[in-house]
């Protein structure tokens, strides 16, 4: 079986990555410290994210943070967890179609390429209002800027790291190819409406009313494409390795279902599946003042590095941390799940900047892992060789290639 360690942030968070100064990057492990930075006015993103992803939702504060998001909220509705069910139930017949050509011809795919494929329809239908074909692989034009952000954010965050001039080099390049993909989104979005409150739709409203140019629609546009397809698309794949490890979860799920018993174990795996491999495994703030927080001063420029990874790790709030344990995640007598400690799990991120579209990823995830498990078996190929690496998400050191079977089917036949 294969371990859950990712070596890679063993190294990297074993210790503060830059302890000295100026410009001091410091690790922050205490969930308390976490919470308090990540609330505090004094702590800011990091102009770096902005030089990756433009000034989008993704990487601003303050004022024009919070006015961007006031446009496209309503179309992410916080009490309505299954908002974007109609978008995901239309992008399900194509998905399954295409698992069960690869099944009837014993063609081994790349996982991650179909769980992109099935996760850039739904985004593209629910966020953009735009319709894909179920064969069409748009999402893919952002791939390699994708690639050159994560280069560039290693570059960095590596134990002796700094600005690799070639991977910016690389970054500028693709970013204009995203772009090209992004006007087409708008184009097809002005010309054509599929009847579905999204995201995009609000911002081009808000252009005809004055409060975004064309230049702050592409920026949004790219934020919320980084922030919705790799994370969701990774961490399908993660949560179907594990199930491969570990069948007896995999038996309690397909007995659920058969059962008609809903998807909390579903829901327990996806959300074990996240503390193992948080698709964002740091958060980092900068210090815009001095500023003591606990024990700690922070100067000026100072860099907070949360780390996801750790904190979902601790084992002062988690037993057996490095195990894959869904029952971690069942809910008590009240029907509600809670945290050991408020910042000891921040998968979707926490404070006033917790992901805008944590429902819809929930939602495809939950769905998407319903319908392999209902209706195929995947081999996998060499499982025990695929490891996490870290770029812009911890994603899979390999293409994980899976064989489809329909139960029951003989893979010799």
């Amino acid at each position: 079986m294969r371990s859950t360690v990712v070596r890679q942030l063993v190294e990297v968070h074993g210790a503060d990555p830059r302890p000295e100064s100026p410009g001091r990057r410091l690790l922050v492990l205490d969930p308390d410290e976490a919470g308090a930075i990540l609330h505090s006015k004094n702590f800011r993103r990091t102009d770096f994210v902005r030089q990756l992803s433009g000034s989008g939702l993704l990487a601003t504060d303050g004022t024009f943070w919070r006015e961007r998001r006031r446009i496209v909220q309503p179309s992410f509705p916080v009490r309505e967890p299954e908002a974007h069910l109609e978008s995901i139930e239309w992008a399900m017949p194509g998905f399954v179609k295409r698992l069960g050509r690869a099944a009837v011809e014993d063609r081994a795919i790349c996982l991650l390429d179909e769980m992109m494929r099935v996760i850039s329809r739904i985004v593209y239908r629910a966020v953009f209002g735009v319709e894909l074909g179920p064969d069409e692989d748009r999402v893919s034009t952002f791939q390699p800027m994708m690639e050159a952000v994560g280069a560039v954010h290693w570059s960095l965050v590596a134990p002796g790291g700094k600005i690799d001039a070639g991977a910016i080099s690389r970054l500028e390049q693709t970013r204009a190819l995203a772009d090209e993909e992004i006007a087409w989104i708008l184009e097809r979005r002005r010309s054509v409406d599929v009847g579905v409150d999204d995201a995009l739709g609000r911002l081009l409203a808000a252009q005809a009313d004055g409060q975004i140019d064309e230049k702050g629609i592409h920026d949004e546009v790219r934020s919320l494409v980084l922030a919705a397809t790799e994370t969701s698309a990774n961490s399908l794949v993660w949560c179907l390795l594990l199930l491969d490890d570990h069948p007896e979860i995999a038996e309690l799920i397909d007995a659920e279902l058969k059962a008609g018993r809903g998807d909390a174990a579903i829901d327990a795996a996806i959300w074990e599946t996240l503390r193992l491999y948080p698709p964002v495994w740091a958060n980092e703030r900068q210090a815009i003042e001095t500023t003591v927080q606990g024990e700690r001063t922070w100067e000026l420029g100072d860099r907070a590095v949360i780390s996801a990874y750790r904190l979902h790790r601790d084992p002062k709030y988690w037993n057996e941390p490095d195990l894959f344990k869904p029952e971690r995640f069942a809910a008590s007598p009240d029907g509600r799940w809670q945290p050991p400690h408020r910042f000891s799990y921040m998968p979707f991120g926490a404070g006033p900047h917790l992901c805008i579209g944590r429902n819809l990823a929930l939602l495809e995830m939950r769905r998407i892992i319903r319908e392999i498990l209902s209706g195929f078996r995947l081999e996998f190929e060499a499982p025990i060789e695929i490891e996490p690496i870290l770029g812009i998400v911890m994603g899979p050191s390999s293409p994980v290639t899976v064989r489809i079977r329909r139960p029951g089917a003989d893979a010799t036949a």
